[in-house]
């Protein structure tokens, strides 16, 4: 039977199989491991229970990003919270080979870009399955911690972005009872309230449960946005072997939503007239409105048996339901008057994904290796009506009069995706001298609109990657990764568009100084993605693309003393994409360089001033162009400066405080098409209490 007939028999059977297998057998071995748990009580295999279940990009990766022969890494729960930022891209910020909020400032969404390219979220290890306007929404104040791979690798997820993959790992029980509340104030009359409490109901088992409230208007005039945010989780130990943790989330957004698409004309262009002020709004503030309402429900399973094999599953359903109208400026008459439209999109959209995984450790002659065999299965569907574009009157974008009574149609937009996936990896050490990953992933991915089917792709993904650990903490490394990712059409010969793939070569350093606590990375690579969706002079659409991105990051995370931390990040592209009739240009949007440099210090030999720390960090951003829409046009480089202080009032009760742009720079963050002003100033005040 061919693979794609079987994948559509395989993901019920094989899921339910595979969840029965494992139940069975770990029942089988719950009466003696129950029994000498009931014998010995001992506090070090609790603590040994929290390094025991990892998740997502980390636990496929082989565990400690440091030590894999790729370019990863991890941003905490403690380092957001530093950070004073309330959004998945503006979290990223610091990172190398990320280009954060390159659409500028927006309430409703979360844009960034990993060398180059766009980049898959994930949670928890489980796909998001985004269609369209219907896309999962991150509450970053419920997130233990991001895990970030950068570059083209399908292996873990299957079908993604060329970028890389954002894996968002859920805050879950602790194994000590602990809390915190917290309230914040800020400019653009933000408010925020949020607890975070975790206790223990035996033990065996534990609770956790995260909430959340904020509101605050946007950086255009007449804009909001309100957030309701709870996430009870539960985690149980049924085992010494044996464990389960319930993740559940319910996030709820509405407000009034930014529309920060706009012209060249009067952005980057002078006018007559003056520039577009950041805070004007081109929209319909009394008539847009963005309206979310998104829910989880997950668990993740482990069980390892007496012989080593460990067993899991995580498994999530995801609902998303939107309402949301908005309205935005698209071009310009170059005097006066901006040409708009607008978009709809009212539905749900319902996500189930489940991954299975059989790992298993052994020693042959000199050569440790860990296998991992597993199969994942996504099902997704969308329904719902939308409008992605409708003509609006146009508007005077210096003294806007607005225009709310317009009519808003939509057409029916019911979406079908499924996708499985088969994967095998080894991960070898020879001698704790070099690490070897190699791995492979067949994939069957099929999607429906409206009944009409839109793709049938199988695809192959590979993996590999070459480490030696050298004397003094040096670790040169070598990677190949591949990614896909299906696209919904045809072209002009009524054939199904290719999926888009994506190639990555890379060599790279890691150093970690025996001398000083950090680590130091080095990284060269080669991105490439073919069968890209290009677009001729008149608006057609052809998968004749190519986009390619050769570049170098340089990041370093230290600790200089017990007092004092650094960061420093640096990021060169040389990223160029196709356009029809060959000609080749250079890729909107990203900068060929990019230079970020954050410090944080304790004082700790002052009697008065003892606890208080302070930070401060600046980012450089790199020219760009539209060489397709606005040659000769250049947007220019820009450079923000963010500042906080932090201070204990006793060892429960403490305060802070974040600024964010601190000048309050007006600047353009890039343009494709349209154009987009960056973030302006956030200045924010908290006060925590812990527990």
């Amino acid at each position: 039977m061919p693979f794609h007939q079987l994948s559509k028999k395989i993901p019920k059977l094989t899921v339910l199989a595979f969840s029965i297998f494992i139940s069975q057998l770990a029942i089988a071995e719950t009466a003696t491991a129950t029994t000498e748990k009931q014998v010995v009580k001992d506090d070090s295999s609790l603590q040994a229970l929290a390094t025991i279940v990892v998740v997502g990009s980390s636990d496929k990766a082989g565990g400690d990003f440091v030590k894999q022969p790729l370019s990863a890494s991890v941003i905490t729960a403690q380092q957001i919270a530093d950070s004073g930022v309330h959004k998945l891209d503006a979290a990223l910020a610091y990172e190398a080979g990320v280009l954060a909020q390159p659409f500028g400032s927006d309430n409703k969404s979360q844009w960034f870009k990993i060398r180059g390219f766009d980049a898959s979220q994930t949670l928890d290890g489980t796909a998001l399955a985004p269609n369209g306007f219907f896309v999962w929404e991150p509450e970053i104040y419920g997130l233990e911690r991001l895990e970030i791979v950068k570059g083209a690798n399908s292996f873990n997820y299957g079908a993604s972005q060329s970028g890389g993959n954002v894996n968002l790992v859920s805050k879950r029980p602790k194994l000590e009872p602990q809390g915190e509340i917290n309230y914040s104030v800020g400019n653009l009359d933000k408010r925020e309230i949020g607890a975070d409490c975790s206790g223990v109901l035996a033990d065996d088992a534990r609770y956790r449960l995260v909430g959340l409230f904020r509101q605050g208007d946007g950086q255009q005039n007449g804009t909001n946005m309100d957030h309701y945010y709870v996430a009870p989780s539960f985690a149980w130990d049924l085992t010494d072997r044996t464990h389960f943790t319930l993740l559940t989330s319910f996030l709820k957004k509405d407000g009034v939503p930014t529309t920060g698409f706009l012209p060249l004309y009067g952005t980057v262009l002078d006018t007559p007239y003056g520039k577009i002020n950041p805070k004007t709004n081109l929209g319909e503030p009394s008539r847009d409105y963005s309206k979310l309402e998104q829910t989880s429900v997950g668990y993740e399973f482990s069980h390892e048996f007496e012989n080593g094999l460990i067993a899991s599953q995580n498994f999530r359903w995801g609902r998303l339901d939107l309402d949301q109208l908005t309205t935005f400026a698209w071009g310009s008459d170059n005097d006066r008057l901006a040409n708009r439209g607008y978009s709809y999109s009212n539905g749900t959209s319902d996500t189930y994904s489940v991954d299975n995984r059989l790992v298993k450790n052994f020693i042959f002659k000199d050569i440790s290796n860990k296998v991992m065999i597993g199969l994942d299965y996504r099902n997704n569907k969308t329904d719902a009506v939308n409008n992605g574009f409708g003509f609006v009157p146009q508007i005077d974008m210096f003294n806007p009069v607005y225009t709310p009574d317009f009519a808003v149609t939509a057409s029916p937009y019911n979406l079908k995706s499924k996708q499985l996936g088969i994967y095998l990896a080894n991960q070898s050490n020879f001698n704790d001298l070099i690490d070897l990953n190699l791995g492979i992933r067949r994939d069957t991915a099929e999607s429906t609109v409206e009944n009409i089917k839109a793709y049938d792709v199988d695809h192959t993904s590979y993996n590999a990657g070459l480490m030696y650990h050298a004397p003094f903490g040096i670790s040169p490394y070598v990677n190949y990764s591949t990614s896909f990712l299906p696209s919904t059409g045809k072209d002009g010969n009524n054939n199904f568009y290719k999926p888009y793939e994506g190639k990555q070569y890379e060599v790279g350093v890691k150093y970690l100084p025996e001398w000083i606590k950090g680590e130091i990375t080095l990284a060269y690579f080669d991105l490439n993605e073919k069968n890209a969706l290009v677009t001729d002079a008149s608006n057609v659409q052809s998968q004749a693309g190519k986009r390619t991105n050769k570049g170098v990051e340089f990041q370093a995370d230290l600790k200089l003393s017990d007092n004092l931390s650094t960061l420093l990040a640096y990021t060169h592209n040389d990223s160029k994409q196709d356009l029809n009739g060959g000609k080749n240009i250079r890729t909107p949007m990203i900068p060929n360089d990019q230079i970020a440099a954050k410090f944080s210090y304790l004082l700790t030999n002052s009697s008065l001033l003892n606890g208080l720390r302070f930070g401060a960090g600046v980012r450089y951003v790199g020219s760009t162009n539209d060489e397709q829409y606005y040659p000769g046009y250049k947007v220019g480089s820009y450079t923000l400066a963010d500042a906080m202080l932090s201070y204990p009032l006793n060892k429960q009760l403490d305060v802070q405080l974040n600024a964010i742009n601190l000048t309050d720079k007006k600047y353009v963050s890039a343009c494709s098409f349209y154009c987009y002003y960056g973030a302006g100033r956030s200045v924010d005040m908290r006060v925590n209490y812990k527990w």
